[in-house]
């Protein structure tokens, strides 16, 4: 026999087909948690529950000390704050997008309000909606915040992505063009005469972000259209993560590699810290490229050669994509730059 389903979806699904059929109007109050106990024989716990599914969804939003009402399908009218949520909001050195969202939120007479994602979190699907007019989010790891993302889409939000991608959303995004950045870089150290060039991309999970792919098929394009082999493929990059920094020599020594494009400016630094420590002069033999010309790279040691993303562009982009309608599902990529520095030298 089949199981029936749980009591507070009952609620929740005739309250929705409610909701979405017009039969309870934007702005109708819906019954109490006592009242919807009673009417479904169920437990205020359930009745609560439903509620919350409801509120999740962005159907209703709920007003302290006088119950929940049904939710207006467009936002308010007078609603002129754009939100940007970022991972690093008080780091501009990681990518200064908030200048770019700011400066042209303000050409819509709109304001920008700039939130980290553990307080986005907290928020409900009510309280977001209320409070702003759209959502520009930047995931630091976009396959874990899908489900979000999505739910957001669902309760009919407006949000643009940056950076990364994942076709399944359908939402718009604002990315660099990272395959020609891969490209750009490799090509780079392939005319200052460098043939054994390695791609390393610090793979911690499972899935690596859209962006680093992106870059890696940059690089194997290079490669092949010069004819020369890659050292590793991406499924090496867990033996690498987990090399000391003497078996970083020897892979480099074994396979006489002679240049590395590394997936991200934090990560080059790293490296070529990591490295140095052990040999003084490997800077004087290895050259390195990273990605996103960051405020560190101009200051490290060698100053490092990168590909600069034009971060401000990006929020400019993403604003004009959020308040345009119809919002379309496209993908934007904005033209990258190579800032050539010491770490990169002929060989």
């Amino acid at each position: 026999m089949p199981k029936s389903e749980p009591r507070y979806l009952t609620i929740y699904n005739q309250l929705k087909d409610q909701i979405t059929s017009g039969s309870l109007t934007a702005n109708e109050q819906l019954p109490t948690e006592l009242q919807l106990a009673k009417t479904y024989n169920v437990s205020r716990i359930t009745s609560k529950r439903a509620l919350t599914e409801l509120e999740s969804q962005g159907l209703i939003y709920r007003k302290q000390g006088s119950g929940s009402f049904v939710q207006p399908t467009n936002q308010p009218a007078d609603n002129k704050q754009l939100l940007l949520v970022l991972p690093f909001p008080t780091d501009a050195g990681l990518g200064d997008y908030a200048s770019g969202v700011s400066s042209a939120a303000s050409a819509h007479q709109y304001q920008a309000v700039t939130m980290d994602a553990t307080s986005f979190a907290k928020l409900s699907v009510s309280e977001i909606r209320q409070n702003y007019a759209g959502v520009i989010y930047l995931p630091q790891d976009l396959y874990q915040e899908a489900e979000r993302i999505y739910q957001l889409k669902l309760a009919q939000i407006t949000v643009v992505i940056l950076d990364k991608t994942l076709p399944a959303l359908e939402l718009p995004v604002v990315a660099a063009d990272n395959f020609s950045g891969g490209q750009i870089a490799t090509e780079h150290l392939l005319k200052l005469g460098h043939q054994q060039i390695l791609f390393y991309a610090q793979r911690n999970h499972t899935v690596l972000p859209s962006s680093v792919y992106e870059r890696y098929f940059g690089y194997l394009k290079a490669l092949n259209q010069q004819q020369v082999s890659p050292i590793a493929a991406l499924a090496d990059l867990p033996m690498l993560n987990q090399f000391s920094t003497r078996d970083w020599l020897t892979y480099i020594t074994d396979h006489q590699i002679t240049a590395i494009v590394v997936e991200n400016d934090l990560i080059a630094i790293k490296l070529m810290n990591t490295l140095r420590k052990v040999d003084t002069e490997i800077w004087q033999r290895l050259s390195i490229v990273g990605f996103d010309n960051i405020q560190a790279a101009s200051l490290t040691y060698p100053s490092l050669t990168t590909i600069a993303q034009d971060f401000k562009g990006m929020g400019v982009k993403a604003v004009d994509l959020l308040l345009k309608t119809p919002l379309q599902p496209t993908t934007v990529r904005l033209p990258v730059q190579l800032i050539q520095r010491d770490s990169t030298r002929p060989l």
